[in-house]
């Protein structure tokens, strides 16, 4: 679409973000017709004309809106708003008395007069402090305006102008020309490929040592972050770094500089991100630390006969392998229980509780338990579904942390947290960088008891923290894979067995009392899982805490995005009050989900809550209120690109939770993703019902595709 010219002054802001420079503006035309412009603009002055580039749009709620991408001051200006432009509240000291009488006597002309001979507000009756006021005033609002049209001229608008220029000031310019690739380790949304794109309008060549520098760090960390590797090899550098920037070359000069800098680790042809390398070597001596003997014996025999009073006092008989499990994790400093769903893993970590609590004279019910036993899980959703379970506190790793509004933590290796009992549930879903931070604020004397699916998806951020841990065999490990009797008539336990031993064939592909199959074309799936979310209903189940989407991609037909419109449309019957950001549109009662860690409202990337409240502010301006089981949040306008529906989402997202009724689609359009560990974890996030529908071929195809191996080498450096 062709951008359009508005020429129009401004009126009045009916909201500016600060932080963003988001703004909706009412403005007036030369011919005194009020428009609405929305974007991301600076405080204007309402006083002088401007040319707003941009295209006009319909906004469901308010109607026809100007939304913009750039401006510039308007080249003609009437002596009038230039007089009130001159004694409006950017500049200080100059009334409208003083303003009448430099455009009287320098005309339309007087702001370029004064830039060009600050000296001649003498005749005006300023003094040498007045008079650089006004020019310094002057010169950063002309300076701004001039820089942000340059932006502009390279392709950055918008929001991202407003950051750059919110970082740099006047300097801008000269930052961007000295080196356009230091936006990507300083600017929020700049990649390499959009500081490649200024590179170029700058003037760099494509053999120029900065682009090709800030191409390998590129491509380490694209290649470490997307696939959820620690390095890269060097023959996976040069493919990488080549595919690039499409030319071939000797990289060996401008790699020596990145790992003289440190920015680069180079270790037996493996390259590293300073990050990666720091935070692997940082785990691996965390857990050497925390993984040493008692300092005092501990009584194998009485913790052995405290497990036999535990099972009569509960009513329950142990098999042979919990019991070693309880046995081991009690008598050792660090340990991993790990095992897929029916095998027991809650009934142990309640076991270890109970035998702890009497072994060192502990009431489990005392207030402060929690400065005692530390219970923790990666989600909200994890640690609440832990808390219910085994009727303890525990709360998200990073709130046993004491992450802040600051991003930082309470807890590190000169502060380690108090408890003298770590358990860490879902461990599969930790990364390298969480791992650094947990482990290194343990303390020397706790223990810790690490509690996972090794079979799950791994962290989405790089690592394979759990699975390293197992394979280096230095921590004691209880592998449990026997179903206990009350989870083997669960036909969604058996699937997820025969998919995660790549055993699945069409023989287990049988409906039960608890899996409902059902072969369907790709235009039938959205109005079954409309019809199966509505009977799911009229049994009563909920839509915000019982019922599940869970689909590998965004886009399509039957992708995250489109199937929550769907939903949304469909079973949420509080329309009154709506909010929109974007393409986003908001309701009452509306399921969500947070896509950023926010420290200071205690919300984390991943936590599902509703919209309990949409309303607006005594200056009119929209906000609404997520409650976060129990921990309410408000958004304002700009805040909503943290947050996005939740009827459905990615597997990925949903690791840590359980859902009573999961439905998952399955069609062709998804295979680039459908692997063995995906299709496991989305299988076992059901807990009462699971349906599957599409193709259900794929189900045997993704179970017997592989995901990539993750390349690490923690396992390596806790064998030496």
């Amino acid at each position: 679409m062709e951008l359009e010219t508005l020429y129009a002054k401004i009126d009045r802001y009916v909201y500016h973000n600060n932080e963003n420079s988001y703004s909706i503006v009412r403005v007036l035309s030369e011919d005194d017709i009020t428009h609405t412009i929305v974007g991301y603009l600076p405080l204007l002055s309402e006083d002088v004309f401007y040319e707003f580039l941009g295209k006009w749009i319909k906004h469901d709620k308010y109607g026809k809106q100007f939304q913009i991408t750039s401006y510039k001051k308007s080249e003609s200006q009437s002596e009038e708003g230039l007089i009130s432009y001159l004694s409006s509240s950017l500049f200080t000291g100059i009334g409208p008395v003083t303003a009448k009488k430099i455009v009287d006597k320098l005309g339309s002309s007087a702001i370029k007069q004064i830039l060009d001979n600050k000296d001649i507000l003498s005749e005006f009756g300023f003094n040498r402090i007045r008079t650089e006021k006004l020019y310094e005033q002057l010169l950063e609002n002309q300076t701004n305006e001039s820089i942000l049209i340059d932006l502009y001229s390279y392709n950055i608008a918008g929001k991202t102008a407003m950051k750059i220029l919110n970082k740099y000031g006047i300097l801008t310019l000269d930052k961007l020309k000295d080196n356009p690739y230091q936006l990507i380790n300083d600017i929020e949304g700049i990649g390499f490929i959009k500081a490649d794109e200024i590179a170029k309008k700058v003037g760099l060549e494509e053999n120029d040592p900065r682009r090709i520098k800030a191409a390998i760090i590129h491509a380490v960390y694209q290649y470490t972050y997307q696939n959820g590797n620690i390095y890269l090899t060097e023959e996976q550098l040069l493919n990488q770094v080549r595919n690039l920037l499409k030319f071939d070359f000797d990289l060996s000069i401008y790699l020596d500089d990145l790992i003289n800098l440190g920015e680069i680790i180079y270790e037996e042809n493996r390259y590293y991100l300073f990050n990666n390398y720091q935070s692997e070597i940082t785990v691996s001596n965390q857990i050497k630390r925390l993984n040493k003997p008692f300092d005092d014996e501990v009584d194998k025999n009485y913790i052995e006969s405290l497990i036999q009073t535990i099972q009569i006092q509960k009513n329950i008989e142990y098999t042979e392998k919990q019991k070693l499990a309880i046995l081991t994790s009690l008598t050792n400093k660090v340990t991993i229980i790990t095992g897929g769903p029916g095998t027991g893993k809650t009934t142990i970590i309640d076991g270890i509780l109970s035998v702890y609590a009497i072994y060192n004279n502990i009431k489990l019910n005392k207030l402060d338990i929690e400065d005692i036993i530390g219970l923790m899980a990666p989600t909200g959703r994890a640690a609440k579904r832990m808390e219910q379970v085994l009727d303890l506190p525990a709360k998200t790793i990073h709130r046993h942390l004491g992450y802040g509004y600051d991003g930082l933590f309470k807890y590190d290796h000169k502060n380690p947290m108090p408890q003298k009992l770590i358990i860490v549930d879902e461990s599969s879903m930790i990364d390298i960088f969480l791992a650094e931070k947990l482990f290194s604020a343990i303390d020397t004397n706790a223990q810790v008891i690490i509690v996972g699916d090794v079979d799950q998806l791994p962290s989405v951020g790089p690592g394979q923290v759990l699975k390293d841990l197992i394979d280096s065999k230095t921590i004691k490990t209880s592998y449990l894979n026997e179903i206990h009797r009350q989870a083997k008539d669960s036909n969604i336990i058996k699937l997820a067995s025969a998919v995660n031993n790549q055993a699945l064939d069409n023989n287990n592909l049988v409906s039960g009392n608890d899996l409902y199959l059902r072969n369907s074309f790709n235009d039938e799936i959205v109005n079954i899982i409309i019809n199966q979310v509505q009977g799911a209903i009229n049994q009563g189940f909920d839509i915000i805490d019982d019922i599940q989407v869970l689909i590998p991609i965004y886009k399509g037909d039957i992708g995250i995005d489109n199937i929550n419109n769907i939903l949304q449309d469909n079973f949420n019957e509080t329309k009154d009050k709506k909010i929109t950001y974007g393409t986003k549109v908001f309701y009452e009662k509306d399921k969500v989900i947070q896509l950023v860690n926010d420290p200071e409202n205690q919300v984390m990337n991943g936590d599902i809550g509703y919209i309990k409240t949409i309303s607006k502010t005594k200056d009119d301006k929209d906000y609404l209120i997520v409650d976060f089981d129990g921990n309410e949040v408000t958004y304002d306008k700009a805040g909503l690109e943290n947050l996005s529906l939740a009827y459905a989402m990615s597997i990925h997202k949903s690791q840590g939770s359980e859902y009573k009724i999961v439905i998952l689609p399955m069609v062709r359009q998804f295979m680039h993703m459908l692997k063995k560990e995906l299709l496991y974890t989305a299988i076992t996030r059901a807990k009462d019902f699971l349906i599957v529908l599409g193709d259900m071929k794929l189900l045997i195809y993704a179970a017997n595709n592989l995901a990539e191996k993750r390349q690490t080498t923690l396992k390596i450096r806790l064998e030496h």
